[in-house]
């Protein structure tokens, strides 16, 4: 992914005073250089402080290996012994209720009260050609269904003798004709969905709680974000990352070397 600093010599400046600067949260942020990073706008110290730890918090909820959902050239979403070869990046959104975080109760103010979510990170992973087909498919059912069944609305009343013929009996039966078409084309395509989704779920993992690694996110205290009636995020679909990392890679030198149980 490309990282676009549009001042080096500010960057640097603004880093040899930024209390975050070359941390994880840094990492996260400053994608598009200092300017470009929210931390700067902070007022205080103790506010960038803050936002440091409370990243930190949020990173000890994490699988140490998460961004292996991105960086496989695997299809994270292939139920096939043999996952097909990733070609793009699905993404969807999670949140946890750590670090603990308040607002007003109406609207923002009033009384502060703990907000459900802490943390709140949009998480990618690797996919394929075919299960993107799969979740874009169960999409296309249903809307062009709606949108079909609406635009036959429209032409059916369009016809002189069936839209006079209506209004005739009420000048309020084109508009219930209407709203008729609706339902039935929302309905409808909705359970054209729903059995396509069905028949998918035995080669595509619809489920997204069974991919191990968010399993392993929703074991500890995630949840997904915005859900739908089926208990799932909203998935979208990008060609290029859009973050290389969540986790920085931990280097061998830097882990602790095994203990010997004889010299102990």
């Amino acid at each position: 992914m490309e990282h676009t600093n549009y001042d080096s010599r500010g960057n640097e400046g603004l880093k040899k005073h930024c209390p975050i600067s070359d941390s994880e949260l840094c990492d996260w942020l400053g994608k598009k250089g200092c300017y470009q990073c929210y931390i700067s706008t902070l007022k205080t110290e103790t506010q960038k402080t803050d936002a440091l730890e409370r990243w930190k918090v949020t990173l000890s909820y994490l699988p140490d290996n998460i961004d292996d959902l991105h960086t496989s050239d695997e299809c994270q979403f292939c139920k096939d012994e043999k996952p097909e070869k990733a070609q793009y990046y699905a993404t969807f959104e999670m949140a946890h209720p750590e670090p603990y975080a308040e607002k007003g109760m109406i609207l923002g103010f009033g009384k502060k009260v703990r907000t459900p979510v802490g943390s709140l990170l949009t998480i990618q992973a690797a996919i394929g050609k075919e299960c993107k087909k799969a979740f874009r498919m169960a999409d296309i059912l249903q809307l062009g269904i709606f949108i079909g069944f609406m635009a036959a609305a429209f032409l059916m009343l369009m016809i002189p003798q069936l839209g006079q013929t209506m209004a005739s009996w009420t000048p309020l039966m084109p508009y219930i004709f209407i709203a008729l078409m609706l339902v039935a084309g929302y309905f409808l395509g909705r359970n054209l969905a729903s059995a396509y989704i069905r028949k998918a779920k035995q080669k595509v993992k619809i489920d997204l709680s069974e991919i191990p690694l968010i399993k392993q996110m929703l074991n500890l205290g995630w949840f997904f974000f915005q859900t739908g009636s089926d208990g799932m995020p909203k998935v979208f679909f990008h060609k290029e990352k859009t973050y290389d990392r969540i986790v920085r890679p931990r280097n061998d030198e830097d882990e602790d070397e095994p203990l010997d149980n004889i010299n102990i």
